[in-house]
């Protein structure tokens, strides 16, 4: 092509946004609904333990992420290359990669389970937690520990059953099991004072109510993928393995960087300044899970597209992607920065240290969001397509190396206002990075 691009037809156009907004709203909404357990596990904890049960939900949060990883890992790449076998007309492969998924989120699941439940209290002290908050971790993760394998079933199979051409039974599944676990929240924390130990019960109930609901999708036989006996494909797993790295490490990331600024937050100001960033931090995670469902909405449709080489529809869906979440990002701090005191204020309005603490916090700390956001959209793009070494190092950075040098300097430079500011330095080099990498990469590779 000469100078010039072709552009589709008004028509056609319509069409592929009519078709990301089908994936968009169900999977939004039940991104909000999954996030949503977290915000409710703060709240009620807060009123009924107070900031010594936030600190010990926010060093919690890390060690929860391991069983977030390895299902987003095995979800995301199943669904990915799912969606690119069948752009591809790969017909034989895509049920023996479902299969090898779901076997693999059980033998983890198990794992993972049996060494949380056996070794509880030391991975709860190599986390970060103090003798003063430490029963309190273990009293969240006690019950989700010995069923974690049924929370990675449940989040998995959402993945794969939404890229399956079911984003709306995900969306019902997700919200149900997640008003479950407010609901019993409220019993177990509020009503029967049972603290952290309370949260994490309410919590691990909710997937048993996700999972039985997903299963719908099967046994109304509206699945396009299924369980076979001839599975096994050394090259099937170990490409369904390198299209979900990304993913995985953007999930163990997020925990990362919560136990990272938890440390840093130790030293710097004490006690009350983590349980600071357990507001923050769980109000980021709503976000960044309406981030990924922006994303994830894109996915199946951007790989099917890569897959049948339909190269100007895969990124007319990506452009979709990026102004919904820059704009959604935008919106979201406007209201941080109108209304501070408030948000910090619905979950400990008595504490005057918290909310002395938590108003600066909460504004410095977003300043982040609109670059996360884009981030987010770019690095499913980048494994959507099966760039599985852009989607990576674009986690590493921004969750891992970036951080930790930021917060590293940052701290020593100004303190908690450092500390506040570091996750918008990793977001916006990572940023400043690769959004001209895949502009350049789609000029040269996908100019059709």
């Amino acid at each position: 092509m000469s100078g010039q691009r072709a552009e589709f037809p008004l028509e056609e156009k319509r069409e592929i946004r009519k078709e990301y907004f089908r994936y968009l709203i169900p999977t939004v909404i039940g991104m909000v609904a999954h996030c949503c357990y977290c915000l409710a596990d703060v709240f009620f904890v807060g009123i009924a333990v107070g900031s010594n049960g936030l600190a010990a939900l926010n060093v919690s949060l890390p060690i929860f992420t391991v069983y977030t990883t390895f299902s987003i890992l095995i979800g995301v790449g199943a669904a990915t290359t799912i969606s690119v076998c069948r752009g591809a007309g790969e017909t034989q492969s895509i049920n023996k990669v479902f299969t090898q998924a779901m076997i693999s989120v059980i033998l983890f699941g198990g794992l993972l389970g049996i060494f949380g439940t056996l070794f509880l209290r030391e991975i709860a002290y190599a986390f970060g937690a103090t003798d003063l908050i430490v029963d309190g971790v273990v009293g969240y993760l006690s019950p989700i520990s010995p069923l974690a394998v049924v929370y990675m079933m449940a989040s998995s199979l959402g993945v794969i059953v939404r890229s399956d051409g079911n984003p709306r039974l995900v969306m019902i599944a997700g919200t149900l099991a997640n008003i479950t676990n407010i609901v019993l929240d409220y019993i177990f924390v509020i009503g029967m004072g049972m603290g952290t130990f309370g949260a994490g019960l309410a919590t691990i109930i909710g997937p048993f109510v996700n999972v039985a609901l997903l299963s719908l999708h099967f046994i109304k036989h509206v699945n396009q993928v299924s369980l076979t006996k001839h599975f096994f494909s050394p090259g099937l797993f170990w490409r369904m393995v390198k299209n979900g790295v990304g993913s995985g490490v953007l999930e163990t990331s997020s925990g990362f960087v919560i136990l990272m600024f938890n440390i840093v937050l130790i030293r710097v100001s004490g006690e009350t300044a983590v349980a600071v960033f357990a507001i923050i931090s769980n109000i980021g995670y709503v976000g960044k899970g309406i981030f990924n469902g922006m994303a994830q909405a894109a996915q199946p449709i951007i790989s099917l597209s890569y897959g049948a080489r339909e190269y100007r529809r895969m990124k007319l869906v990506n452009r979709y992607a990026m102004i919904t979440t820059l704009c959604f990002s935008c919106g979201v701090y406007l209201l941080v920065l109108l209304f501070p005191g408030n948000i910090i204020g619905a979950f400990v309005s008595t504490d005057a240290q918290v909310l002395a603490i938590g108003i600066p916090a909460i504004i410095l700390y977003f300043l982040s969001f609109p670059f996360t956001g884009m981030n987010t959209i770019l690095m499913y793009y980048f494994q959507s397509i099966e760039h599985a070494t852009h989607t990576t190092i674009i986690a590493f950075l921004r969750g891992i190396l970036l951080v930790y040098a930021a917060l590293s300097l940052f701290s020593r430079l100004w303190g908690l206002t450092g500390v506040w500011l570091a996750l918008l330095a990793a977001e916006f080099i990572t940023f400043a990075i690769f959004y001209p990498i895949k502009i350049r990469m789609d000029r040269r590779s996908y100019s059709q």
